[in-house]
């Protein structure tokens, strides 16, 4: 439990005053304390800006710069990217499943050591305490509504797996004039898109859909990684001043890789019906609280993102990251008052996308069409690669892919590495992008002193490419940071590059010994490759990541490797590793 902030205590100062240490800290409380309060009441808790979260392998992660605000309403910055390895982060030896929480926590780095005297004889004290942050994991479960949507909202768990979880959310009062929104949000962690039939049809005395019928969705969906928001409309016809909002097992149903699944926790629950102003009456609810009844104090700071993990044995593999829905984000008024101005210039168009409005993380079959795309035909972007501190001569880094945003069809993408070096007699940093051949260009440095091979693989039916580099001699760096470009010729030109078939994994036999690293590669032949799901079967024969990184069991075995083609389950090929044990081997990598 956190400590309360309120009420306030300040000194009170008077003529010949002797201050105590005590005195200065309480002067100082007082300040942080009333500052804390106001932004805890002003922006909320949680994301403001930033703080989006990559993989960058196996073992570690990118958090990118960005502003959050805590339950004590305090600001935690991170001002530059952070690289964290899994293994290393508070909570990580007291996770049990596949999917965790990543939370920035608050934190402070004692500088400026010095030792005092007191009655106990000399003592280690520190004179700054410089406000910085931590991470955290925790595990995985459904984040738990501030109290003021507590108050506001009723959320209830229809349907959980290891793939995705169905939330339903309903406003605690409903109105007997006005229409509102039962929603159901779906929270997908699998790593590919999931095809879904939903079926819900709650029972609701006194409502109706837009139709005039009851309200129901009956849906084909495909649900990307994150949250989707799927909202049901109710409309008012003769509601009595107590609605019973009831769910039985009949009346919810999901459909999933052709098996079909059903409610697992029924839901029955009273809803006051109001006559007047449905805002007048949300606020006589919240009105009649106290600030303690209202204040949001979660002790381990604010989520960032969703981690899903592999494990097997006593390893663990970080496997992806799952972003948090806009729903667990904190307002910055100044942004969106600066944007609402600059969309004031605009005519009103339906087809635009307000900052106020959620945009669908998928679209719905049947059901209207997605959100087109941007049209713009350039888009640029950065990513960061892992070096891990020393990366060999000849060793291959690769990106994960990266949505271009200009749509499917043929883009051509290039890109180069941003080389950030400080300006001397200033705190600032500078930014150049080495194009071409680094090692033609001096570096103030000195950081590459030879080329990299580089490589692009585009997918032009998703909308997606990858980036890939290799060191020609020694790189010492902690990471390397890349900046590209992608574009479509302005003529409209159709893509006429065939897709390939998947004939073989590269190694497809290959003896290591436990415990060994292996890198398959997907072969194909007659076009252009498509993405691979990799999968082995048994746990006690190693594991495979989603990049075809297998890692072998620590025991002598045969282990087979099957790649297929993502939506293609007749394209799929096998490769065979045999781990041999010999006594005084280590273990090695491949």
């Amino acid at each position: 439990m956190q400590k309360q902030l309120y009420p306030f205590v300040k000194n009170r100062y008077f003529q010949k005053k002797r201050m105590r240490a005590v005195d200065f800290e309480r002067d100082q409380a007082f300040a942080d304390h009333k500052l804390s309060f106001l932004n805890h009441w002003v922006f909320g808790t949680g994301v403001a800006f930033g703080l989006g979260v990559q993989r960058i392998d196996s073992d570690s992660l990118l958090v990118e710069p960005g502003l959050a605000i805590d339950a004590q309403g305090r600001y935690l910055i991170v001002d530059e990217p952070a690289i964290c390895r899994l293994r290393t982060l508070d909570g990580f030896r007291a996770l049990q499943g596949e999917n965790a929480l990543l939370w920035l926590c608050y934190q402070e780095e004692l500088l400026d050591p010095m030792f005092v005297t007191d009655s106990e004889g000399q003592s280690a004290q520190y004179a700054v305490a410089k406000e910085r942050f931590s991470f955290s994991l925790s595990e995985e479960s459904m984040l738990p509504l501030s109290p003021v949507e507590r108050v506001l909202l009723s959320e209830h768990i229809l349907y959980e797996d290891d793939e995705l979880r169905v939330v339903q959310s309903i406003p605690r009062i409903l109105s007997a004039t006005e229409s509102c929104q039962v929603q159901l949000y779906i929270q997908c962690f699998s790593l590919e898109s999931l095809e879904l039939n939903l079926y819900y049809s709650p029972n609701i005395p006194g409502f109706s859909g837009t139709d005039g019928q009851p309200p129901k969705l009956n849906l084909q969906l495909r649900v990307e990684k994150g949250e989707t928001k799927i909202p049901l409309w109710l409309q008012p016809v003769q509601p009595a001043q107590v609605t019973w909002i009831v769910l039985h097992e009949t009346g919810f149903s999901l459909e999933k890789r052709g098996v079909c699944f059903g409610l697992q926790n029924p839901f029955q629950e009273e809803f006051p019906t109001v006559n007047g102003s449905i805002f007048s009456a949300f606020a006589a609810k919240l009105n009649g609280l106290s600030p303690q009844e209202l204040w949001d104090n979660q002790p381990l700071g604010v989520p960032i993102a969703g981690i899903k993990m592999i494990r097997y044995d006593d390893k663990v593999l970080l496997d992806d990251i799952v972003p948090l829905g806009v729903r667990h984000q904190a307002s910055v008024p100044i942004l969106h008052e600066c944007l609402r101005r600059v969309l004031e210039r605009f005519q009103e168009n339906p087809n635009i996308i307000h900052p106020d409005c959620e945009q669908p993380q998928s679209g719905a079959i049947g059901n209207g069409e997605p959100h087109p795309l941007p049209t713009s035909q350039v888009t640029t972007g950065s990513v960061v690669l892992n070096t891990a501190g020393h990366t060999k001569t000849g060793s291959i880094l690769t990106s994960d892919e990266i949505i271009h945003m200009l749509g499917p069809g043929m883009v051509y993408v290039s890109f180069g590495i941003e080389h950030i070096y400080p300006v001397v007699n200033s705190e600032q940093n500078r930014t150049d992008l080495l194009l071409g051949d680094v090692s033609l260009f001096e570096q103030v440095s000195g950081s590459y002193d030879r080329d990299f091979d580089r490589g692009v693989r585009v997918h032009p039916e998703k909308g997606t490419f990858e980036l890939a580099v290799r060191p020609r001699t020694d790189l010492h760096q902690s990471s390397i940071r890349l900046r590209w470009f992608a574009w479509k010729p302005t003529e409209n030109i159709q893509a006429t590059v065939p897709n390939g078939v998947l004939c073989r994994l590269e190694p497809d036999i290959i003896h290591v010994h436990p415990g060994a690293i292996v890198a398959f590669t997907p072969i194909f032949t007659g076009g252009t490759g498509g993405t691979c799901d990799f999968f082995v079967e048994g746990k006690r024969n190693g594991v495979i990541t989603r990049d075809g990184i297998f890692t072998a069991p620590n025991r002598a075995c045969l282990c087979q490797v099957h790649a297929q083609v993502r939506g293609k389950p007749e394209e799929r090929v096998h490769a065979f590793i045999i781990v041999e044990v010999e006594e005084g081997n280590e273990q090695n990598s491949v």
